[in-house]
């Protein structure tokens, strides 16, 4: 496709002929086997100078301003990357990854198992990926150690040094309250939802009283009732959902949960204290992630009360599935491929619950005896007859369906589709679904997400965090020195070393906001762009200041200059 162009491009409509046009081999920076064909190098001098960046040393050889100050760029951000990747990112990185691999191949393999299909290839891979796991993990405690050290150092010992002290802490709360603010956004919006749903509830009860024979009965709960007993009910299910949502997630109380997570991480850093410095030797930092292990009782504790609070709220059948599907997986990891009727049981047990989630409906009759029948055959199962936590799951699978009560909201909805038509239930719907997954993602940021930072915090991360800039500042000082001039370093820092900078301190800020991976990396490109933008128009004022006073020097290179 390349060798069938023909014609040149004359270099008025090419700003990178200076580059493309070389005189000898030494000239060729980016090929490793030149050839002669001169439409072929004038045609690729226009797209791959600026696609291909190699290092600052040899972008020089150019002398071609846009691609040096690229290279810089990129060196920088390279730089700061990886010192994020070795302090934090990387370590933590990895183990999710492998978390992720290993769920997916936990689910696959009992799948199988429940299916009565061998299922050996998964469960090889899975010992795999649990020994990898267990070992990405102790690789957080690196990362521990080296917060808490440097903690420590910046602490000054017993010599107690105040000014450092106050840095490290100055860091520490500038990056929890981020993390704060992004809760309290995010259960702003929550709660605006849920505002707005229960005006628009308010709204439809009234249009239903003005508009409805509400003498009317209609056929539910096993029997008759009339429309203005349900008009009633939802009276009460909307002011009952409005105090949940106003008691339980309220600023007040969001405050107290705060108080409990900081003193969940203070009880973690005074165990940390008290290991002394030489805690790292021992074996536990090569079994698991010690810090999360240690404050993983009481964090599950907050989630646990939080999310029945939520079940309260809304409770589905679609819900009660995953949660039963989740013991089931964990039951069927007990039991051998062998135990195929236990299998086979607990396998028509998911599969009742999976029917339940899709119509609503359930045979009461058969899944009691379902149930029964899997406890049984499960409990008398010699591998696991002893196993005290086995059976507390099969009880925990019981309770789901025998206790299940679904959510006010869910009460709201089946109450909707009765009375209001079908295209207004099919909206009102969509918008109570849209509140929910609100709430849940509210509910993550405050009891898994921000529970994490606040670990790391305590331990130490914010000033090490730091470290990433402070390695994009240095690895740029040093491309910079090594310009030419003062008006060299002035256009290289204003139009590609202070935007790379501005990403590296966006990513940064997106972190501790808590915000996801492709979302920081979204903001921190834009907040590039819109650096560049902004320091080629400054740039450019300069250039022309100096042209004024006689004091511009004309580049190598005009056209990739002012590109």
């Amino acid at each position: 496709m390349i060798n069938s162009i023909n014609g040149t491009i004359p270099p008025k409509n090419n700003p990178f002929g200076n580059v493309s046009n070389r005189n000898s081999v030494t000239d060729f920076w980016l090929e490793k086997n030149p050839q002669p064909n001169n439409n072929i190098t004038n045609t690729l001098g226009s797209i791959l100078p600026e696609t291909i960046i190699l290092n600052p040393e040899e972008a020089r050889k150019t002398n071609n301003l846009k691609i040096i100050g690229l290279s810089i760029a990129s060196a920088t951000v390279l730089a700061a990357a990886g010192i994020f990747f070795v302090l934090r990112g990387g370590p933590k990185g990895v183990a999710k990854g492998f978390r992720s691999l290993r769920d997916f191949l936990e689910r696959k393999a009992q799948k199988s198992k429940l299916s009565g299909v061998r299922a050996s290839g998964y469960e090889y891979l899975l010992g795999k990926a649990d020994y990898l796991l267990n070992k990405a993990q102790a690789i957080n405690n690196f990362t521990t150690i080296k917060d808490f050290t440097f903690k420590k150092l910046m602490y000054g010992g017993n010599r107690n040094w105040k000014y450092t002290r106050k840095i490290h802490n100055g860091i520490t709360n500038m990056f929890e309250k981020l993390g704060l603010k992004t809760v309290a956004k995010s259960y702003k919006n929550s709660i605006s939802k849920f505002n707005n749903l229960s005006q628009t509830n308010s709204s439809i009860i009234a249009d239903l009283e003005k508009n409805t024979d509400l003498s009317e009965t209609v056929n539910m709960y096993g029997g008759t009732i009339t429309k203005k007993e349900l008009v009633e009910f939802l009276k009460r299910r909307n002011n009952e959902t409005d105090m949940l949502i106003k008691e339980n997630f309220n600023e007040g109380v969001r405050k107290a949960r705060y108080l409990n997570i900081k003193k969940i991480t203070k009880e973690l850093e005074q165990s940390f204290e008290e290991k002394g410095p030489l805690w790292f030797l021992s074996k536990d930092t090569l079994k698991d992630f010690v810090a999360e292990a240690e404050i993983l009782p009481k964090k599950l504790e907050i989630q646990k009360q939080i999310l029945d609070t939520k079940k309260e709220i809304s409770y589905s059948p679609h819900a009660l599935y995953n949660d039963a599907d989740e013991i089931i997986m964990k039951i069927s990891s007990t039991l051998k491929a062998t135990d195929k009727d236990a299998l086979e049981s607990l396998n028509k047990v998911r599969e009742a619950f999976k029917s339940f989630s899709k119509t609503g409906k359930i045979d009461i009759r058969k899944m009691t005896e379902d149930l029964a029948v899997m406890e049984y055959k499960i409990s008398n199962k010699s591998s696991v007859m002893l196993n005290a936590d086995v059976l507390k799951m099969v009880q925990n699978l019981k309770s789901l369906y025998l206790d299940y009560k679904q959510g006010k909201i869910e009460d709201i909805l089946e109450v909707y589709k009765v009375l209001l038509p079908k295209e207004q239930y099919v909206k009102i719907e969509k918008e109570f679904n849209n509140a929910v997954k609100s709430l849940n993602k509210s509910i993550k940021l405050e009891t898994e997400d921000f529970i994490n930072k606040s670990r790391d915090l305590t331990m130490g991360s914010a000033p090490t965090d730091i470290l990433t800039v402070l390695g994009g500042f240095g690895t740029l000082a040093y491309y910079l020195g090594k310009s030419d001039n003062a008006q060299e370093r002035t256009a290289i820092t204003l139009k590609y070393g202070i935007p790379a900078l501005v990403g590296i301190g966006v990513s940064l800020y997106g972190n501790a906001r808590l915000f996801a991976g492709s979302k920081s990396l979204m903001f921190a490109t834009i907040s590039s762009f819109l650096a560049n933008r902004i320091g080629t128009f400054a740039n450019n004022l300069y250039e022309k200041h100096l042209k004024n006073t006689g004091k511009f020097i004309e580049p190598l290179d005009k056209s990739s200059h002012n590109a």
